[in-house]
């Protein structure tokens, strides 16, 4: 009885804070995926039409490894025909995050970043932001790409109000857990983020 009582005393409360919460989200319309960010002689910057042709290659490069890894998961049967077309919807989708890194005053794509904003069932509010695509072209590995890329992705998703992130991993990814970790010392909980294996 005294369970229930105390129950009731702070269901207010609770109710309470998860309006605060709901009302805090912003709506998929009200979303601004642009991006620019520079560190050094690195740009980080939201894909725009420029990007979708090389973009185009590096995600089918991904695409075949991520399907190696985890077949039940991820299927391109359609994307195989039209990597650009696959990489063109990405970029239109507004409510949606992809950057992409280049060196200063280069046009070559070094690596790519795909934030995919999920909303509340039957609803336009943004819940929490899916990280599934990751990528950083093989000889510019171990230079602090992916770890700007996943930084800057989760700074953009907390300026958004999005207070959950997920961050999709292959099993088979053996750096993806030390990634994760240098992030989050440097957030510094500004947003929580969990690693998922797939």
């Amino acid at each position: 009885m005294e369970l229930n009582q105390n129950l009731a005393n702070h269901l207010p409360d609770v109710c309470n804070s998860i309006s605060e919460e709901l009302a805090n989200l912003k709506k998929v319309s009200d979303i601004n995926n642009y991006v620019l960010f520079e560190q050094d002689d690195i740009v980080i910057s939201s894909a725009n039409d420029n990007h979708i042709k090389e973009l185009g290659e590096l995600w089918a490069n991904l695409a075949s490894i991520q399907q190696i890894f985890a077949p039940e998961r991820y299927s391109f049967n359609a994307e195989k025909k039209d990597w650009h077309y696959f990489v063109q919807n990405k970029v239109e989708k507004r409510s949606n995050l992809l950057l992409v890194a280049q060196k200063k005053n280069e046009y070559e794509v070094r690596g790519f970043l795909y934030l995919q904003s999920v909303t509340l069932p039957s609803s336009e509010l943004v819940l929490k932001g899916v990280i599934e695509d990751i990528y950083t072209k093989p000889q510019y590995r171990r230079q602090g790409i992916a770890a700007m890329l996943l930084k800057i992705s989760l700074e953009w998703a907390r300026s958004q109000n999005i207070k959950q992130a997920d961050i999709v991993s292959l099993s088979g990814s053996k750096g993806m857990p030390e990634l994760c970790l240098k992030v989050s010392k440097e957030i510094k909980n500004e947003i929580n983020f969990e690693l998922l294996t797939v």
